[in-house]
């Protein structure tokens, strides 16, 4: 008879949640470098032919997708800490506890420290 999978760890842990705001900020990385990517190149255009409005648009559009890429970032972040704080508040610790725990925000600013 089959029995129900119950899972060893909380499916959305503290690691599970840094794994996953980790690939969202890598992601955003990597699409506001595209975007910005196609800026340059619509950029280039409109320096050849000042007319060319669907250029102007297009550039325009590619900025708007670079700031939005931005904006996901501290959308995450905020998030996080938002968890963090409301983890944190749940559990009474100690403040000796807390100094020395390793917080998953400041293991993901540690993390976007190093991708500058």
């Amino acid at each position: 008879m089959p029995t129900n999978y119950e899972p060893k760890n909380a499916p959305l842990g503290p690691n599970r949640v840094q794994k996953i705001a980790k690939d969202l900020i890598r992601e955003a990385s990597d699409d506001r470098k595209l975007a910005l990517e196609a800026y340059a190149y619509f950029k280039a255009i409109v320096d050849e032919n000042p007319n060319d409005g669907t250029a102007k648009a297009l550039m325009v559009d590619a900025l708007k997708v670079a700031q939005s890429s931005k904006n996901n970032v501290v959308k995450v972040l905020t998030l996080v800490v938002k968890m963090e704080e409301s983890k944190n508040s749940n559990t009474n610790t100690t403040k000796a506890s807390k100094g020395s725990a390793k917080t998953t925000f400041s293991e993901i600013e540690e993390y976007l420290n190093d991708q500058k």
